[in-house]
């Protein structure tokens, strides 16, 4: 009863039919198909022999790209096409400076920018990448990962952007801009479908109706099965499948002030985060003596965590753990997230008499998940129930997400033209987040702690804050070729939480739940304040009329943290210092050779204080994933960019990206360890090695004489996450055919990135390796772009890659007792382009 309890309450939200969305759509085209008509002009056209122009925001005002004194890089919307960008995750793909973390689910990944960003499993701490979309951040991250529809340009801004965009954008943001309304009604759609069967359709509409009202809305709808297969059920996993609704309606009902509401409606279904096991091994020998080797395993003599219940045999019947690209698993219960958001903007401009611009912007956004996870691994019972020692019950978790979020922006643009520019504002935001969940088995009559088999759980915890800030930026030209720009925030914080605990997990609602006592599981914490000021300064010297030079210094500021995850205790029930940052760049900008060649290249160094990390780690035979909010005295970043766009000839262009990128440790004496059982304890001092913690690293240390815990000084180690090297070259040529107004051509992109560390303690099996990608695309299109039949084949060489080796999963020891040798198990989630896949994709304009 309690696993189909579990599955209850993991089921996603209810999808919304196909034919309200059809709907909308018919009843546009139907209302507004004759005045489009009557409308209808010729799009102005480009100049083949020069590289298109790039705008961005990044200032909150619309400047070229060319004249930001920051690095940015610009993913146009025809990049982002040519390449079938679909979620943020292809965004990473092509940007050098952005990587991503992946946890066990799709709420636990995080965008990492230059190498910082926060992993978190818990609702109390807040990433340090912003995510904006259409002039308004987005409350939690991990909403960022669903599809993006209607995208005109994704911008990446790189460093510290607090003082315009305020927290959570202490590393970089990311600025998501929809399609605008513009000239006369134009209909697209467009479908798309791959060999493996993922498929995409999508459709708009959009234009000026008349002179003072226009529209756009925008549908989609895709669905990728997944490149897994559980055997338990046949079915396909590890995928994603979303349906999206956008919609604009600008109108100007008196001169100088334009109203534009933007609804928006999401679904996104998420089965990513499950583990394939591609390694099964013993190790003998000592990394530090030279002779570490790797020994086969005979799988009859294999048992998961020693239990001679749960023989290999049983737990991976038709799955062969020892072959590295694996993609079968058994599951009895769902790994993912479902999500459902809602939400709306109202920006309001008022032109004033001196072409300055006066702004309101408003939003509001309801995001609601259901989220599980397979917790054993398998689809074999692996818990007992009270008073018997036959296993009849799965591991599993599973909970929900309910996210508020409100915002309130009044700003000020000053015109274009003159010496000194400027933006200020003022700024309010309300973020309220619920939690709900559960993990593991324990019911009465058996007592239930924390340290019950299967570490059992149950809790509510909700967060809020309210952020009320007033920032300005100005850009004075106080010489013929030397400008200055600078910046200020002041910003408040109030923040604080609720959180209530059990450990018996058949009391799924608020109705059934027991709560344990005030300061042992009951804890709160409210009007907690954070004052903070941000600033940023650059200077930028016109050397010529092409090329710029600049320097740039800025900070950044996340607000306190609250480590409300299962494993919350009173000593931690406080909140966690804010996180900072501040940032050095040096940088050029050039357009070269009449604008044939944009080149863009940084220097930067960027050092953060008090930086926030959730460390999660298992423990030996417990296949839970535990976790622990830490504040890391100092870590820092450095590397340099390029950024390159060249027009070879009319009809050929290349563009590509570097980051040389080096995250490191400066100052945690007290970092994790992980678990080495080459480093056996000498006798019974339970010490190894130089009075190392036995069965752990040799610089894991007892916290104190006699203690089972360990620490390691991890300062001077690797921050995890980001390779050292990332490059992204891409190349679209085309051939117009003389005879008939069609033309053909055929586009490429090459991607590389070297090994990385992927674990806080620096293991150094956690390595992983480096790999190159090539992609290769082309088709042919009319010659007014009207249609569009394109062909591509995603990892053309079919190059193998591992990229996170070490995901969780099944634990095995060779014997049937908890004391037998331990097995190596690896475990990964392979990418979407792992393996190689053909698509088709027709896209047509009228």
């Amino acid at each position: 009863m309690h696993q189909n309890h579990n599955t209850r309450a993991a089921v996603a939200t209810k999808p919304l039919a196909l034919q309200p969305l059809a709907a909308v759509v018919a009843l546009a085209l139907a209302q507004w198909a004759l005045p489009a008509h009557g409308q209808a002009s010729p799009e102005a056209q480009p100049d083949p022999n020069r590289l298109q122009s790039v705008v961005v925001t990044a200032n909150k005002r619309v400047e070229k790209l060319e004249s930001v004194p920051m690095a940015i890089s610009v993913l146009s919307e025809e990049e982002l096409q040519r390449n079938n960008v679909r979620e943020i995750e292809d965004v990473v793909a092509l940007t050098p400076s952005l990587t991503q973390a992946s946890g066990t689910t799709a709420a636990n990944n995080a965008l990492f920018m230059r190498g910082i960003g926060t992993v978190s499993v818990g609702i109390g701490v807040e990433s340090d990448v912003s995510v904006i979309i259409d002039d308004i951040p987005i409350a939690v991250q991990f909403q960022a990962f669903r599809d993006l529809a209607d995208v005109a340009r994704v911008e990446v801004l790189k460093g510290p952007q607090s003082t315009l965009f305020g927290k959570s954008a202490v590393a970089g943001a990311i600025n998501i801009v929809t399609k605008p309304i513009s000239g006369p009604i134009v209909y697209r759609g467009s479908a798309y479908y791959t060999d493996d069967h993922e498929w995409r359709l999508a459709a708009s509409v959009g234009g000026r109706m008349t002179d003072t009202f226009g529209m756009r809305i925008a549908v989609n709808k895709s669905d990728m099965p997944g490149n897994f297969t559980n055997l338990t059920t046949g079915e396909k996993v590890n995928g994603s499948s979303g349906k999206t609704l956008m919609a604009k309606f600008t109108w100007t009902p008196v001169p100088n002030l334009d109203i534009d509401f933007m609804p928006q409606y999401n679904e996104q279904s998420n089965t990513r985060g499950v583990t394939a096991v591609n390694g099964f091994y013993r190790t003998t020998g000592s990394a530090a003596a030279g002779n570490l080797a790797r020994v086969p395993v005979d799988l009859s003599t294999a048992y998961m965590n020693g239990n001679p219940q749960l023989p290999a045999s049983l737990v991976l019947a038709g799955i062969d753990p020892t072959n590295p690209n694996n993609r079968s698993v058994r599951r009895d219960f769902p790994t993912g997230i479902s999500s459902r958001t809602t939400g709306t903007g109202l920006k309001l401009s008022y032109t004033l008499p001196n072409d300055a611009i006066l702004m309101s912007i408003s939003s509001y956004q309801r995001y609601k998940a259901n989220d599980a996870r397979d917790q054993d691994f398998t689809d074999v019972p692996t818990i007992a129930r009270p008073g018997e020692t036959r296993f009849t019950v799965g591991n599993s978790q599973f909970g929900s997400y309910d996210i508020r979020s409100k915002t309130q922006e009044f700003r000020l643009v000053s015109p274009d033209a003159g010496s000194l520019r400027y933006v200020a504002g003022l700024w309010w935001a309300r973020n309220e987040i619920d939690r709900h969940f559960i993990r593991g088995f324990c019911v009465a009559p058996a007592r239930c702690a924390a340290n019950s088999p299967s570490s059992p759980t149950n809790y509510y915890t909700d967060i809020y804050n309210v952020n009320k800030a007033v920032f300005g930026q100005g850009t004075w030209d106080f010489a013929p070729t030397w400008t200055l720009v600078a910046g200020v925030r002041r910003n408040l914080e109030e923040s604080g939480f609720n959180y209530e605990r059990s450990f018996y997990t058949d009391q799924l609602d608020r109705a059934t739940f027991v709560p344990g006592p005030v300061g042992v599981d009951v804890f709160s914490s409210s009007g907690n304040e954070d004052w903070a000021t941000t600033g940023k300064l650059s200077i930028q010297k016109q050397v010529t009329g092409d090329v710029m030079v600049y320097a740039m210094t800025a900070t950044g500021h996340k607000g306190k943290a609250y480590d409300v995850t299962s494993g919350l205790r009173a000593s931690a029930a406080f909140p966690v210092d804010p996180e900072t940052s501040r940032t050095y760049e040096l940088g050029t900008k050039a357009n070269l050779f009449n604008n044939r060649l944009s080149v863009a290249a940084t220097l930067f160094k960027t050092d953060f204080k008090h930086y926030q990390q959730n460390t999660s780690f298992v423990l030996p035979d417990d296949p839970t994933i535990y976790t622990q909010l830490n504040s890391i005295p100092k870590i820092r970043t450095k590397g340099f960019e390029i950024d390159a766009n060249m027009l070879l000839s009319p009809g050929w262009s290349v563009n590509a990206a570097l980051a040389y990128t080096r995250p490191s440790i400066v100052d945690w004496k007290n970092g994790p360890c992980y678990q080495d059982n080459t480093n056996p304890a000498i006798g019974n001092t339970g010490l190894g090695e130089g009075g190392s913690l036995g069965g752990w690293n040799r610089q894991c240390f007892p916290i104190r004489a006699g203690a089972t815990t360990g620490i390691q000084d991890l300062s001077g180690g690797v921050f995890p996450g980001t390779p050292k090297v990332k490059v992204n070259i891409g190349s679209n040529y085309e051939m117009r055919l003389t005879a008939i107004p069609y033309r053909l051509f055929v586009n490429g992109n090459v991607r590389y990135q070297s090994d990385y560390q992927t674990s806080i303690n620096n293991d150094p099996r956690a390595v992983n390796d480096s790999y190159t990608i090539a992609d290769l695309g082309f088709g042919i299109r009319e010659d007014k772009d009207r249609w569009r039949l394109s062909f591509r084949v995603n990892n053309l060489f079919d190059r193998f890659y591992i990229p996170n080796a070490n995901a969780s999963g099944l634990s095995f020891r060779a014997g049937p007792t908890s004391t037998s040798p331990s097995i190596t198990v690896d475990n990964w989630v392979p990418p979407r382009d792992v393996f190689r896949y053909f698509s088709a994709k027709l896209d047509v304009k009228f």
